[in-house]
C-alpha cells in the first residue's frame, strides 16, 4: 500500500486534473436512465436485485444521501475512478514515463477510464474492486499470508457483489493457474468468499434465482450474425478509436514472463473469446468487457514499450483518440444535440420529461406499463418509487419484484405506453402513447405454486395451485378487460384460459389456495422440455413461471 500512496503522490497533478474533469462532467451531464434505474434499487436496500448484485444500490444510496442531485448520485464513481487509474499506473510500474502512462490509459474510451469516471454503473464498481484484486493476487502469488488471504477473499466477494462478470474473471484466473487447487490457502479463500456471499445466495434462493434465470435463460435471443459482427467491431473501437486493432494484436502476441502476466493475458483475451461464444446465445453489450480492459491496458502498454518501432508512431494514434473521446464527452454535456443524436435521449433532463408527463396525465396517478427506464426516470425526478405493471412480452426487471401496483386499486390512472387514447412526441424527441383506466384492478399477489406437468399421447396434464398471497380477496372476473388469464407457452404453441371459466369460484380469498387441473392437447414437448406459465390481466403481467415436464 505504501507503493500505491507513492504512485498517487507522483501523479498527483494528473489525478487532480482527472478528478476535476470527471467532477464537472458528472455535474453537467444529464442522468442516464440506467443510473436512475439503479437509484430505484437504493430506495429498497436488499441483498440482491433482479439484474445485479447489491453493490450499486449501496453506492447509489450513499451518493444520494450526501446530495440528492445528479452530482451526488455520481460522487462515488468520480472518487473511485481516480483510484482505478492510480492502481493501473501502479501495476504498469513505469515511473520514468509518467505523462505517457497517463495519456495511454485515457486513450481507452470504455468504462475503465472515461465512463467509469462519472457514471453510476455496476461496471465502475467492478473495475474498482478488480484493480485491488490484481494487486492482492500479485502479492498472493509470492506470499499467501493470513492478511493477504483475508484481503483477497474480501476483494473477490466485493467484485461478485458488484457484478456477476466477476465469475468470468475468476474463471480465467483459475485457467491461468491450475496449481491453485493444491494450495491450502486457495480453499480458505474459497470458503471465506462463499461465507461472505451467503446473504446474497440466500436472497437468490428465496426469490427463485431471478438474476441467474434472467441472464442465462430469459435474456437469450438466439444466434444472429449481426450480433457477432457488432461485438467484434465494437470491441476494436473500444480498445481505442484509432489504435484498437494494434492494441488487441499486441495483447495476443504478448509473452508472459510469470503467472501474474499470464493471468492478465488470459483475462484480456478470455473475455473476448467468452463473449464471442456468448453471441450464440444472444446480443452482447459492448461494455460487458469493460473490466478486462484493465488487463488489456497493462499488457499492451508493456508491449508498446518493448517494440521501439510501434512506440515511435503510437502517439500519432493516441493523441487523436483522446481528442475524439473528449469531443464525445463535450457532446454529452447538457441538452444539446438531443434532437439529432439518439444516444443523447438516454441522457435526459428528467424533471422536464416528468413534468411533461404530468400534464398529459391531467393530475391522475401514472401507471408505467412498458419500459423500466420510464418509471425509473419519473421516480428519480419525484424522489419517490412509483408503481409499474409491465405488459406481457416486455423484458423482466426489478420492477417485477417490487410489485407495487395494488396501491392504485379503484383509482383512475393514466397508463403510459398502454392502449391508444393519446399519442405525443416528447420535447427530447422520444415518442409515447397511453390510455386512461377508470377503475384499475390489481392482481399482484396472485401466484402459481406446486405446478406439475405430465405428458402422454400429445396431451399435457397441467396441475397447479392458484394462491392469493395478498391481503385482499380478488375477483377472477372483475370487469370486461380486467380478468385473470392463464397463458401456457410451449415453443410456438400458446393456450389461453380465463381462470373464472375453468374454476368454479368467482373470487380467490386472501391467503386462499385453489387447486386447478387443465388438459392441453396437441402439444409436443420434444423440442422443449419446459412450458412457460403466465398470469395476466388486461394485457399486463401478473406472474410468470417455467415448469419442467414429467413424461410418461
Amino acid at each position: 500500500m505504501r507503493k500505491i500512496k507513492k504512485v498517487v503522490f507522483e501523479y498527483r497533478w494528473f489525478l487532480s486534473f482527472w478528478f476535476l474533469i470527471n467532477l464537472l462532467q458528472a455535474k453537467f451531464t444529464n442522468l442516464h436512465y440506467d443510473e436512475a434505474y439503479y437509484w430505484l434499487y437504493s430506495k429498497v436496500l436488499s441483498w440482491g436485485y433482479f439484474d445485479h448484485p447489491p453493490m450499486i444500490a449501496i453506492s447509489s444510496k450513499i451518493g444520494d444521501m450526501l446530495s440528492n442531485t445528479t452530482l451526488g448520485l455520481r460522487i462515488i464513481p468520480v472518487i473511485i475512478g481516480v483510484f482505478v487509474i492510480s492502481a493501473i499506473i501502479f501495476l504498469i510500474d513505469d515511473n520514468k514515463n509518467k505523462s505517457n502512462v497517463f495519456l495511454y490509459i485515457i486513450s481507452f474510451p470504455l468504462i475503465t477510464t472515461h465512463i467509469a469516471g462519472f457514471l453510476s454503473l455496476p461496471d465502475a464498481l467492478l473495475c474498482f474492486f478488480f484493480v485491488f484484486f490484481l494487486i492482492f493476487y500479485k502479492k498472493y502469488l509470492r506470499d499467501d499470508s493470513v492478511t493477504v488471504v483475508i484481503a483477497l477473499s474480501i476483494t473477490i466477494a466485493c467484485m461478485i457483489y458488484s457484478k456477476y462478470h466477476a465469475f468470468i474473471i475468476l474463471l480465467f484466473v483459475f485457467l491461468a493457474n491450475f496449481k491453485l487447487v493444491f494450495k491450502k490457502s486457495f480453499w480458505i479463500i474459497f470458503s471465506l468468499t462463499i461465507l461472505l456471499l451467503t446473504p446474497h445466495i440466500i436472497w437468490q434462493i428465496k426469490n427463485d434465482y431471478p438474476s441467474f434465470i434472467y441472464h442465462l435463460d430469459t435474456r437469450a435471443s438466439g444466434f444472429n450474425l449481426n450480433n457477432l459482427f457488432e461485438f467484434i467491431f465494437g470491441q476494436i473501437a473500444l480498445a481505442g478509436p484509432l489504435s484498437g486493432i494494434v492494441v488487441i494484436y499486441l495483447t495476443i502476441k504478448f509473452r508472459a514472463k510469470d503467472t501474474f502476466e499470464k493471468t492478465l493475458k488470459y483475462i484480456a483475451i478470455g473475455f473476448y473469446l467468452f463473449f464471442i461464444f456468448y453471441c450464440i446465445n444472444g446480443r452482447v453489450e459492448a461494455h460487458w468487457t469493460s473490466v478486462s480492459t484493465i488487463a488489456l491496458i497493462i499488457i499492451s502498454y508493456k508491449q508498446v514499450k518493448n517494440i521501439s518501432l510501434i512506440d515511435k508512431f503510437f502517439k500519432y494514434l493516441i493523441y487523436p483518440s483522446i481528442f475524439l473521446i473528449f469531443c464525445a464527452r463535450i457532446v454529452l454535456v447538457g441538452n444539446n444535440f438531443n434532437e439529432k443524436l439518439s444516444l443523447k435521449r438516454n441522457f435526459m433532463n428528467m424533471d422536464n420529461w416528468s413534468n411533461e408527463l404530468d400534464s398529459i396525465a391531467k393530475g391522475n396517478d401514472i401507471l408505467f406499463t412498458n419500459k423500466y427506464q420510464n418509471v425509473s426516470i419519473y421516480s428519480y425526478s419525484k424522489n419517490k418509487l412509483y408503481p409499474s405493471a409491465s405488459k406481457t412480452g416486455t423484458r423482466f426487471s426489478q420492477i417485477d419484484l417490487f410489485k407495487m401496483d395494488s396501491i392504485y386499486d379503484g383509482k383512475k390512472v393514466f397508463a403510459l405506453d398502454f392502449g391508444n387514447d393519446i399519442f405525443w412526441k416528447s420535447k427530447n424527441g422520444s415518442e409515447h402513447y397511453g390510455s386512461f383506466i377508470n377503475d384499475y384492478y390489481s392482481y399482484t399477489g396472485v401466484e402459481i405454486e406446486n405446478s406439475s406437468l405430465s405428458y402422454s399421447k400429445s396431451t399435457v396434464d397441467l396441475e397447479f395451485d392458484l394462491v392469493n398471497k395478498s391481503s385482499k380477496s380478488r375477483f377472477l372476473n372483475y370487469d370486461e378487460n380486467q380478468k385473470l388469464k392463464l397463458t401456457c407457452y410451449l415453443g410456438s404453441k400458446k393456450n389461453e384460459f380465463y381462470l373464472f371459466e375453468i374454476c368454479d369460484k368467482k373470487e380467490i380469498l386472501s391467503k386462499e389456495s385453489i387447486n386447478i387441473n387443465i388438459k392441453l392437447k396437441d402439444f409436443n414437448p420434444s423440442d422443449n422440455d419446459r412450458i412457460n406459465l403466465q398470469l395476466s390481466s388486461n394485457g399486463l403481467r401478473v406472474f410468470n413461471q417455467k415448469v419442467g415436464f414429467f413424461i410418461d
